[in-house]
C-alpha cells in the first residue's frame, strides 16, 4: 500500500507544476465556471462498534477524492467520490487492529439567496446528500471480525463564502513561474444538518462460523433509519490566472447509528489538498 501511494504522490506532484503554470485564461471571470477536481485525503478516524466490543478504534486513512462540479453566480453544484484505505488500533491489555477500506460520496447542490459588497460575501443553501461505505476487518472480533457497512444521509445544507484579491508580481515561487496579474482568493465554510439518515450494517450478534464456505457476510445486514450526523467542512482557495484554482479542504465528519445495543459511532477529521482544473 505505502508503494501505491507514493506513486500516487509523485503523479500528483509532477502534473501540478504544468497545472500551474499556464497561460492566461481568456475567461473574463475567474471565480466561477465548470471544474474537474483531483485531491489527496488524509483522514483521522475513530470508531466505536458497540455490537462487538466497547473499545474505541483510532487510526489513519490515505488515498484521494475526485469531484465534478460548478459554480456560477447563483447556483453552486458538485458531486464527489473517492476512497481511504488504512488501519486503526486500540491498546489496552493487548494491541488491536482493524483494517479500513472507506468509499466516500457526495452531491451537493445550493442557491444563492443572499450576497454583500458585489458578491464578496454571499450565502448559498439547498440539499447535500453525503454517504460512506466500509469495510472493516478486525481479527479480535474473531468471527465478527468482516462488516460491511454503508451510511448515507440527506441534509439541509448552508454555505458561507468570502471572497477577496490582490495584485500579483512577476516573479518565481520554488519552480513555479508566478505571472503579474490579479489573484482571486475564496474561503467557504459549510455546515450540513440531517433530514435523513440510514445506517446498513451486520445485525449482531453475528454468529457464523464460514465453515461451509458459503456463507453470505450481507445476509446479516440490516437497514435502519434513525440516529444523528454532522456534517462540516471549511474550504480555502486560490484562483490561478490560467484559470486553475489550489484548493485546501478540512472536512468534519461524526455520526452515530441508530439503535441501543448494536450501535456504531464515527468520526473523520479530514483534510484534502488538490487542484480544481477548469473546463470552460
Amino acid at each position: 500500500m505505502k508503494n501505491i501511494l507514493l506513486l500516487y504522490g509523485l503523479v500528483f506532484l509532477g502534473a501540478t507544476p504544468r497545472l500551474v503554470a499556464q497561460e492566461k485564461s481568456t475567461q473574463t471571470d475567474l471565480r466561477y465556471g465548470k471544474y474537474l477536481s483531483v485531491s489527496t485525503l488524509l483522514d483521522y478516524q475513530g470508531s466505536k462498534d458497540q455490537g462487538v466490543s466497547p473499545l474505541i478504534y483510532r487510526g489513519l486513512l490515505f488515498g484521494g477524492m475526485a469531484e465534478l462540479g460548478f459554480e456560477g453566480t447563483r447556483w453552486d453544484i458538485a458531486i464527489d467520490g473517492g476512497v481511504g484505505v488504512g488501519e486503526s488500533s486500540v491498546e489496552k491489555v493487548a494491541t488491536f487492529f482493524s483494517e479500513t477500506t472507506t468509499f466516500f460520496y457526495n452531491g451537493r447542490f445550493l442557491y444563492k439567496f443572499w450576497e454583500k459588497d458585489e458578491g464578496k460575501f454571499d450565502f448559498r443553501a439547498g440539499l447535500h446528500i453525503g454517504g460512506y461505505s466500509s469495510q472493516r476487518v478486525t481479527p479480535a472480533f474473531l468471527n465478527a471480525s468482516l462488516a460491511w457497512e454503508s451510511i448515507n444521509t440527506l441534509f439541509a445544507t448552508g454555505k458561507l463564502n468570502w471572497r477577496t484579491s490582490h495584485e500579483q508580481s512577476a516573479g518565481k515561487f520554488l519552480f513555479i513561474r508566478q505571472r503579474a496579474g490579479t489573484r482571486h482568493i475564496k474561503f467557504s465554510t459549510q455546515l450540513s444538518l440531517p433530514m435523513l439518515n440510514s445506517a446498513w450494517r451486520p445485525d449482531y450478534a453475528y454468529i457464523d462460523d464460514f465453515s461451509d464456505g458459503e456463507s453470505d457476510v450481507f445476509n446479516n445486514n440490516k437497514l435502519q433509519f434513525g440516529g444523528l450526523r454532522f456534517h462540516w467542512r471549511s474550504d480555502g482557495y486560490y484562483y490561478l490566472l490560467n484559470g486553475n484554482v489550489l484548493r485546501f479542504t478540512y472536512l468534519w465528519d461524526a455520526q452515530r447509528s441508530p439503535g441501543e445495543i448494536n450501535r456504531l459511532e464515527l468520526s473523520h477529521h479530514q483534510v484534502q489538498l488538490g487542484m480544481m482544473i477548469r473546463l470552460n
